[in-house]
Order: structure tokens, then C-alpha cells, then sequence
């Protein structure tokens, strides 16, 4: 045998002697990569969905079961960051071993396969928690609005866009764990870095040997990270879009607000608000900044708790008497922020709670979300995506979005106010035809306008009660008590 006396020469020897073997270390370190890193993933997933479940309201003992399984997950957590893969390696083995869980002769593969997965799965369920802490509270509101319970939520709106938040992490985990699984060598694992090793050991070529294991890892790691690039465009869907062309009148007791009181620590923001709303009402609430108006919308979509007081829902208890999912679907909500899903279009947008909260066929849903995408003027745009639209149309969206639940209140919180003057327009001739049509809405408002000339009542609040409750051209004219006249008037000079 000749004896290579160059660097190239050893390359070529080793590659040609040891090829086979390289490759099958590579196969190796590839599936132990891959396959822990998606387990591990699964495992981080689960971890991270049931450390963010709100803890039960009422007496410490039901909140206890759900404490001691945050505190056992916490634990898990920090051992498993907190020491060397290379150790919980020949603890998890060896450990096993003297435990008789395994015996001796047992292929390793699937004991490697298992500690790349528990170590990835506690690194990855602090990366998904702050995924879900990434997206926009008002998603999950939103989504409660429209009737999807907390898991339906989670998977359908949250999931997705903290996933998608989370990819280049992901993808970081999974190139560490394929650099990591050399580690796996102390329990005899067969993968590159133990082929490599091998193989120098046999001719002493310690330098060229590991050249070649370098240039292998440095390969495996940039092809994972362009192939996980493409995914991440693939995720976030297409950039372009084509733009395509173009109730009952009878009277009726809907809500009656009973006594509603809302206190955050010893703070009342809601103090005894009383009325009813009947069908057909347009009932604008108009008050300062704090005065409670946003709040009294929540709490009469239970998004907020009230701390007392009832609501009825056609006359009876609409936090007992209605499943709340039922209840949301009829009593909609369209938000200051949108709160469009961030991972769907504004066509699916309008289908989701069609098809999770009512149970309706794709086909029908998708005919009902162009109905109302077409009323509010935005079927044209139904491919596009939040980011893609201006303010105005976003808020369109989300108000075709609370129609294709065919509520019979619509709750509007402030919906102009985060946009832009030449945008509020658009938005308020969509509300002032549902007015116009008949929808019975509930809308807190800064546009006095608007109140004046859509409003079949107008409420006053300030400081957490109702100050006068009169048809608009009473309290614009002839404001009877005194605090409403002051608002009035401030709000005139502010116009001017």
C-alpha cells in the first residue's frame, strides 16, 4: 500500500477508504437531528400550551392541580437547560442500564433518538411560550369574540403565528442538534463525529480526518438552513393577491344591563350601569378618555368578567343560560385594532368562525364571506392578507368578518379611532348602512357627528356611570345635566 505523503493524498485515501462509513455516520446524524428535533418540538409544544392555561377562577383548590403541573414542567425545564447534553447522555443511558430499564446490547439509536428529544423539548417549550406571548392579545380576543373556544383559538389563530414567529429558532435548533449529536459518541453512537474519529485513530490522521467531518457538518447545516428559509416563504404565503370586481324590524328586548359593575383591585370602573337595548337600536356612547366605555363593551362580551351586576340575553342570564361560544356568535364585536388573524386571508378571516363556531360547509361559508366582504366593499381584496391592506380596509374586514356570524348585537369599540382622518370616512358609511338596514349596534365613539346622525340614543358616561341616556338630538340640544354639557362643549372647542 502506497502512503500518502500530502494533504490531498490523505483526503482522497480517507474518502476512498472510509467513504461508505462517513456516509452511513451522516445518515445517522441526520436522523438523530431530525427526528429529535420534531419530537422534541411536539414534546416543547405541548409544555409550552399547558403553561399558559389561565388558572381556574374561585378557591385556591382548584387552581392547586394546574399550580403543581406548572411547577413539575418548570422543573423539567431548568434541569434540562441547566446541564450538558453530554452528561443527561450517560445519565438517561447508563442510568437505564443499571435500572435494568435496558440492557446491554440494546441498539442505542433509539436511546440517542430519546435524549435529543427531552433536551430539545425544554429548549423548545421556552421558544414556542414566547411565540404564543408574541402574538397580539387581541387575536385571542378576537377569535373569542367570535365564538372559538380557548382551543380552537389557540390552534386555528394563535399556533400559527407564533410558529411562524418561532421558525428561525426552530431551524436554529435543529442545526445545533445535528452539530450536538457528536456528543452522543459516549453511549457509542455510530454518527459522524464517532465515524471520524474511527477513522483517524487508525492511521493517526487526526487533522485530515476531522477536515473532512468539518466540511460534511458545514454542509448538512447550510442546506438545512436555506431548506428551512423556503419553508419560512412558504409560511408566509403569497405577496400579491388579485383583486377580483366587484334583520327583523320588529321591537324587541335583545340585552338588559342590570347593575353592572366592574372593579380592577379596589378601582370601580363600572359602577350600577343600567339599560336595555331592543332591537334595532343604535345606541352610540360617547364619554371621556377612562370614563369606562370600552370596558362596558367587554364586560357585555364577557371578554371581561364583570365583578357584579346581570346581563340578560333575551331575558335570560347570558353567562349561565347561553354555552359562551353560543352567546359570542350572537353578540359580535369589531375592535379599535382590528385584531384581523394575522395567518389568514381576508376571504378565510371571514369563514373561520362560520365553519369552527357554527359548523357551516366550506361551499356556504366561503358564499356568505363574500356577501358580506362585497356589502362592506372589500371582496375585491379577499385574497389579501392583514398586512397587505391600509387601515380602513382592515377594519372593513373586520366588520364583514362580525357579520358572517349573523349577530344580533354588533359591538363597536372605538372603530375609527385608530385610523387615519381620510380613512374614517370609509368605515363610517359602512356602519351608518348597518344602521340603516337595521343591525342593532352598540358603538363607543369619539365621531359626535356621526352619533348626531345615526344614533337612535346616545349615552353619556363618565366616571364609571351613565350621566344622561336621551335620543341624540335631545343631549346635542338641550344636554340636561351639567357634566354632559362641559364634555359638549370641550369637545366643540377641540373641533374648532
Amino acid at each position: 500500500m502506497n502512503i500518502p505523503t500530502t494533504f490531498f493524498a490523505w483526503i482522497h485515501f480517507l474518502l476512498e477508504k472510509y467513504g461508505p462509513l462517513f456516509l452511513r455516520g451522516t445518515g445517522v446524524t441526520l436522523l438523530v437531528a431530525l427526528t429529535g428535533t420534531v419530537l422534541g418540538f411536539l414534546l416543547g409544544l405541548l409544555v409550552a400550551i399547558l403553561r399558559t392555561l389561565p388558572l381556574p377562577r374561585g378557591r385556591w383548590y382548584r387552581r392547586l392541580p394546574l399550580r403543581a403541573l406548572h411547577f413539575v414542567l418548570n422543573v423539567y425545564i431548568e434541569v434540562f437547560r441547566g446541564t450538558p447534553m453530554i452528561v443527561q447522555s450517560m445519565v438517561i443511558y447508563y442510568g437505564s442500564m443499571m435500572a435494568g430499564i435496558i440492557r446491554r446490547g440494546t441498539p442505542v439509536l433509539p436511546a440517542a433518538i430519546l435524549i435529543v428529544s427531552i433536551n430539545t423539548g425544554a429548549y423548545m417549550a421556552e421558544i414556542v411560550r414566547g411565540g404564543i406571548i408574541s402574538v397580539d392579545k387581541g387575536q385571542k380576543e378576537a377569535a373569542e369574540a367570535i365564538g372559538l373556544t380557548h382551543w380552537q383559538s389557540m390552534v386555528r389563530v394563535v399556533l400559527p403565528q407564533a410558529v411562524r414567529n418561532i421558525m428561525p429558532s426552530i431551524g436554529n435548533e435543529f442545526v445545533v442538534n445535528i452539530k450536538d449529536s457528536s456528543v452522543l459518541n459516549v453511549i457509542s453512537l455510530n454518527e459522524l463525529y464517532f465515524t471520524g474519529k474511527s477513522a483517524a485513530g487508525n492511521y493517526g490522521r487526526y487533522f485530515e480526518s476531522f477536515a473532512i467531518i468539518a466540511c460534511i457538518y458545514l454542509v448538512l447545516t447550510f442546506t438545512v438552513t436555506r431548506l428551512l428559509r423556503l419553508l419560512e416563504r412558504k409560511m408566509d404565503g403569497s405577496r400579491h393577491y388579485t383583486i377580483y370586481g366587484s334583520q327583523s324590524d320588529s321591537k324587541a328586548s335583545i340585552l338588559q344591563i342590570q347593575h353592572l359593575e366592574k372593579r380592577f383591585g379596589d378601582h370601580s370602573v363600572l359602577r350600577g350601569i343600567s339599560f336595555d337595548v331592543q332591537k334595532g337600536d343604535v345606541i352610540c356612547i360617547i364619554g371621556s378618555s377612562g370614563s369606562g366605555k370600552s370596558t362596558l363593551l367587554r364586560c357585555i362580551n364577557y371578554l371581561e368578567q364583570p365583578s357584579g351586576g346581570t346581563i340578560l340575553y333575551h331575558g335570560k342570564p347570558a353567562d349561565t343560560a347561553y354555552k359562551r361560544t353560543v352567546y359570542h356568535s350572537k353578540v359580535g364585536m369589531v375592535f379599535q385594532s382590528f385584531n384581523l388573524f394575522g395567518n389568514l386571508n381576508a376571504l378565510e378571516n371571514c369563514m373561520l368562525g362560520q365553519m369552527q363556531v357554527l359548523g357551516m360547509k366550506r361551499a356556504e361559508a366561503e358564499a356568505r364571506a363574500l356577501n358580506y366582504l362585497e356589502k362592506v366593499g372589500m371582496a375585491a381584496y379577499r385574497r389579501a392578507r392583514p398586512a397587505q391592506l391600509s387601515g380602513g380596509q382592515k377594519q372593513r374586514v373586520a366588520i364583514a368578518r362580525a357579520l358572517c356570524m349573523e349577530p344580533e348585537v354588533l359591538l363597536f369599540d372605538e372603530p375609527t379611532s385608530a385610523l387615519d382622518p381620510e380613512m374614517v370616512g370609509e368605515v363610517l358609511s359602512v356602519m351608518q348602512g348597518l344602521a340603516t338596514a337595521g343591525m342593532t349596534m352598540l358603538i363607543v365613539t369619539h365621531e359626535m357627528s356621526f352619533a348626531r346622525d345615526v344614533a337612535s340614543r346616545v349615552l353619556f358616561m363618565d366616571g364609571g356611570v351613565i350621566v344622561e341616556d336621551a335620543p341624540p338630538a335631545e343631549l346635542f340640544s338641550h344636554p340636561r345635566q351639567p357634566r354632559t354639557r362641559e364634555f359638549l362643549r370641550r369637545m366643540v372647542e377641540r373641533q374648532l
